[in-house]
Formats: C-alpha cells, structure tokens, sequence
C-alpha cells in the first residue's frame, strides 16, 4: 500500500496535490488553510516564472505540508508550538525522507545551526514563507501591499541573511506586478483574490487559482506580443526592466523637467 508521500510525491498536478494536502487535515487535523495555498502559490508562480532549476514537484509538496502541524490560533500557538523534531517524526511516518524533512524545516531559520549547509530548496521556501504572510489578512493587522512587503522582506527580514534566490524574487515580484489586469499587478490581484477567501474555503481558493493561472497566461501572452521580440519572454522582460531602469535614473538633459516627457 502506498504511503502518503508517495502519493504526495508521485502527484504532479498542484491542484491535486492540493486536494491530497486537504485529505491530510480531516484524516490529521494538521494546519491546511487558504494562506498555505497562498504561499504555495507564490512559490509555484515563482518557479516557473524566473525558471528556476529545482525538483518544482519535491518543492511544491514540501511548499503544501511544512508548517502542517503550526496550531490555527494566535493564542495557543506560542504555548503549543511544535520542535523540529516533532515535526521531523510526524513527516517521517508519512513517508517522507529526511531530506525532506529538512527542507521542511529549513523554510524557516529559527533553531537551524548555522554552520549547516542549507537545502537551495529551503531557501525558496523561505521567501514564499515570508513574503506571503506579509500579503495575508490577520485579525492582528491588515495585510501589506505588494510594494511594501517587498520593502519588508529586502531591508528587514532578509537584512544580513544570505538566501540564494532573493534578487531572483526581488525581481519576480517586480516583473509580476509590471504586467496589470483591472489596474492590478498580478501579484496583487492574487492577494486581493485571495483575501477574500475565508480562511477554510480550500475550494474557493482553487478557483482564484484556475483564475489566476487563466489571468497569468494571458497576460504575458500579450506581454510577449507586445515586446515583439524573439526569444526567451523572460530575457525580453529583463532587458525592458532594465531599460527602463536605466531613463528613470537618467539625469534629464540642461533645460528639460519631467513634465515635458509625459
């Protein structure tokens, strides 16, 4: 009989990958609400956007299951908070191996001995992590905007830390939020999407992400007409970054204001 890993593992599909994570909460009453989906979500649109070279399949499992056994209430979540090697146990006799196990518990640096290499894995997880709590809607607080939680994650919470892929996400978020949909970048339609959501409605949550995915394709796919170039969209898309970025640091010419480019 296959164990759940396997199941998890051997499933290629996120959406049912998705629906076996949410098999997993009524069988183990683990943690599973439409803010993990966020972030799984985020660090799916992220791989496949900037084209990232990892097992996409072992990350998004690990991306649906690594704070599973987190307990879904501010006030007992301190008192009752799991060990790394409850959480360890608990994967292990799902199926999962140990480097699974710690790329789970890598997404997140408390407890790590520093003076262990880190899974590449890990520190995907670790963005996502914490760039998605930063977009979701907590009673404690209002979510942050994009912008801001780029500026959040960048100066404050990775400030001094080494993550091989935060300028890779840095402009991940910048590319997604360049191309619009109803006035929205696509990050921020996603969160605005998703927040209204209620936190248990795994279903409801699948549908913003078929409409996402829908809303994505579209819009690189006129993206890429616009650019009317050949190619990788992705090099297309650096090289009009940094276009831009090169005129808007530009001095203007003797004589010029900005005025006088609108």
């Amino acid at each position: 009989m296959a164990t759940f890993a396997q199941y998890m593992l051997n499933e290629p599909d996120f959406i049912k990958k998705i629906e076996i994570a949410s098999f997993l909460k009524k069988k183990k009453n683990t943690f599973f609400n439409t803010s993990v989906i966020l972030k799984a979500e985020i660090t799916r649109e992220f791989m496949s956007v900037m084209k990232i070279d990892v097992d996409k399949n072992l990350v998004l499992s690990a991306a649906l299951l690594y704070d599973c056994l987190k307990i879904d209430s501010p006030q007992e979540r301190v008192r009752l908070k799991k060990s790394q090697e409850e959480y360890k146990q608990f994967l292990k006799s799902l199926g999962f191996n140990d480097r699974f196990c710690k790329i789970c518990a890598e997404h997140s640096r408390v407890g790590q001995n520093p003076n262990v290499p880190r899974e590449r894995e890990s520190d995907i997880l670790e963005l996502s992590e914490q760039f998605g709590a930063l977009l979701v809607h907590r009673s404690d607080r209002l979510p942050y905007t994009v912008p801001e939680a780029l500026e959040i994650l960048s100066k404050k919470n990775m400030a001094g830390i080494k993550n091989v892929f935060l300028s890779q996400f840095e402009e991940f978020v910048d590319i997604m939020e360049d191309m619009q949909v109803m006035h929205l970048g696509l990050m921020s339609r996603l969160q605005k999407d998703m927040n209204c959501v209620t936190k248990n409605d795994i279903p409801g949550a699948v549908r913003e992400i078929y409409n996402a995915a829908e809303r994505n394709q579209e819009a690189f796919r006129k993206r890429k007409a616009e650019l009317r170039m050949g190619g990788n969209l992705l090099d297309e898309l650096r090289k009009a970054r940094a276009k831009l970025k090169h005129f808007q640091e530009a001095p203007l010419l003797p004589g010029f204001e900005i005025d006088d480019l609108k």
